[in-house]
């Protein structure tokens, strides 16, 4: 018989080496797993540079190319337009536009504005930035105004193209001033449009306004002789008015001779008839003129008053009364 080996007494004291299924390790591996994963933790919040935290002085000169780019290119636009203005020829003036004439002449126009044929159209604009702006030219507006008292306003602007557009507005005559040997014509705003030799047909001539200064073309009346004329402007235009409305009546504007206005707000109108009959028509300016117009038309048309020769009616009471002159 094989005889039997003993078991040794320090078999079970012998350190193996760690084998998979030790438990030690397994804590090993958790230890260099959780090193693994505190790599990756830890290289996920790096911190890489970013535009925010660019230096200082690299957003400076970003900032001033950008500023330097946007103003060549202003300076490019301006300058291009700068060339087309200078070069285009439908900036070179060659013609003038002229409207709103009555009574004065365009060639009387011309003559003062003396067009330099291929001028510069923005040569003469201005003065003023309001004026450069809006294209007018001022300095021709104020030449013809001077020249020219029967214009109460002027308006001269460039026009595309090649021209120069100027708007008239005519002063309108709307009284007639006896001054002296020569007759004012005034507008309302008692303006003096210009002297004249003759008395006219269409306006009664105004009595009683004479002055110590001589009427000027182009002056303006005192205040105490516009409150006169606003008096005597306003019974001309209900005559005309009464005209226009009753055509088959006689004309009470072809018999009124003259108009002289008082400070109280009357006034005589002289009406001169064909046969040497001359009425003095006292009259309000109040809100029953219209009335007392037509009243003094239907007596003249009617006759009824004209055998009694010449004499003075007055027309601001309540009944006509109707006085004759001595024999």
């Amino acid at each position: 018989m094989t005889a039997r080996k003993k078991r040794n007494k320090n078999q079970n004291n012998l350190d193996y080496f760690p084998s998979g299924n030790n438990i030690y390790d397994k804590q090993g591996t958790k230890q260099r797993r959780s090193k693994k994963q505190t790599a990756k933790k830890s290289g996920s919040v790096v911190d890489y540079p970013t535009e925010k935290k660019q230096s200082a002085p690299n957003r400076a000169q970003k900032k001033g190319l950008s500023l330097f780019a946007k103003l060549f290119a202003l300076f490019a636009v301006v300058l291009a337009l700068v060339t087309i203005v200078v070069l285009l020829p439908a900036f070179r003036l060659d013609h003038i536009e002229i409207d709103g004439t009555v009574d004065l002449a365009e060639q009387e126009i011309n003559d003062v504005i003396d067009l330099q044929i291929g001028r510069h159209a923005f040569l003469d604009l201005g003065p003023g930035v309001k004026n450069i702006i809006s294209f007018r030219y001022s300095g021709i507006e104020a030449e013809l105004l001077k020249t020219f008292p029967e214009l109460a306003a002027v308006e001269a602007r460039f026009s595309w193209p090649s021209g120069i557009s100027v708007k008239l507005q005519e002063r309108i005559e709307t009284a007639c001033i006896r001054t002296g040997l020569k007759y004012a014509l005034v507008d309302r705003d008692g303006y003096v449009i210009k002297l004249i030799d003759e008395e006219p047909e269409y306006l009664p001539v105004i009595e009683g306004m004479s002055s110590f200064e001589a009427y000027e073309p182009g002056s303006q009346l005192d205040e105490e002789q516009r409150d006169l004329l606003a008096v005597a402007a306003e019974i001309t235009a209900q005559l005309i008015l009464t005209d226009q409305a009753y055509p088959d009546d006689i004309s009470l504007v072809s018999l009124a001779e003259s108009i002289s206005p008082e400070n109280n707000g009357f006034a005589f109108l002289l009406l001169q008839f064909d046969n040497n009959i001359v009425w003095r028509v006292k009259v309000s300016n109040g809100r029953t003129l219209s009335e007392d117009i037509r009243k003094l038309q239907e007596l003249v048309t009617s006759g009824v008053l004209e055998e009694q020769g010449s004499g003075q009616l007055d027309l601001t009471t309540d009944k006509i009364v109707f006085r004759k002159d001595n024999p």
